[in-house]
């Protein structure tokens, strides 16, 4: 998902991308244990039948599920946010908080747009300046890439 709003302190954008995320935290808390509360019931009812054994192996199913949500979430909420201002354009990303950061100056930016080929299926769009280039919007589809190289590449002339 990409979205661009104007800065209201001078002349420049911020460009914030983030993956598309079809449930949200509470949801998936929800689901995590409603299925928690169905693996509790099988296994209780088994462990009435004497089959004890499948009590622990069902917690530890719930565990392994939970630890996969978790992971599997955190990715999804992570954030790319660029921000283009006459002088300098930053690149920060991160989940909750920023993790990487990098700052360019904005008269020497340029907008790489590698297009899929047969060695690489998709799209590579990154951000450089002097040889050092950092990759953006990895997360999003070829479609979603090409038009936030063209609406960067607009940004960068308008700034």
């Amino acid at each position: 998902m990409v979205s661009i709003t104007k800065v209201d302190s001078g002349p420049g954008y911020r460009i914030v991308l983030s993956p598309n995320c079809s449930i949200s935290w509470r949801e998936l808390v929800l689901f995590y244990l409603a299925t928690c509360l169905i693996a509790l019931a099988v296994g209780l009812f088994f462990t009435l039948q004497g089959l004890w054994l499948v009590l622990p192996f069902s917690g530890l199913e719930m565990l392994a599920l939970g630890a996969g949500l978790y992971l599997t979430s955190r990715k999804v909420y992570r954030k790319e946010v660029i921000t283009l201002d006459a002088e300098y354009t930053r690149i920060e990303k991160g989940v909750q908080r920023v993790d990487q950061s990098w700052e360019f100056k904005t008269p020497w930016v340029r907008v790489i747009d590698e297009l899929p080929d047969d060695r690489r299926p998709r799209r590579r769009l990154a951000i450089s300046m002097y040889g050092e280039s950092v990759e953006v919007g990895s997360f999003l589809a070829n479609s979603e890439k090409e038009a936030l190289a063209f609406q960067l590449k607009g940004c960068i002339i308008r700034v």
